[in-house]
């Protein structure tokens, strides 16, 4: 398995992260909740809502590092919106903060797969 990277720019930040995160967590919260609706099996339902709650928790903990790097780097980010030259600027990453965005890929490459089977 390889290490997460620890920088990323502030476009990867504004325009593939965040949206994506945003699709991710629609697309689980939508099929979870129509999975949980329309089962009949009590096990089945028990199941998908433990999944719900777990892919809950992973997107919580993703977001809470996407608004810890946006906290530690507003200024870049805000000169990166102000003028599009600055979008390439790199942000470091702490361990925690790479992890989860390395789990946000990850999750977003499984949720495309799953809806296109």
């Amino acid at each position: 398995m390889s290490s997460p990277r620890t920088q990323i720019t502030v476009n990867e930040l504004n325009d593939e992260i965040v949206p994506r995160l945003d699709l991710v967590e629609k697309l689980i919260n939508t099929t979870l909740a129509s999975l949980i609706e329309t089962t009949e099996s009590v096990e089945e339902r028990a199941r998908r809502e433990d999944q719900k709650r777990r892919f809950e928790l992973m997107l919580l903990s993703i977001r809470m590092n996407v608004a810890s790097v946006s906290r530690r780097h507003a200024t870049v980010i805000r000169a990166a919106q102000n003028d599009d030259r600055n979008g390439g600027s790199l942000l470091q990453l702490d361990e925690n903060e790479a992890i989860a965005l390395d789990n946000a890929r990850s999750l977003y490459d499984q949720v495309k797969a799953h809806t296109r089977d």
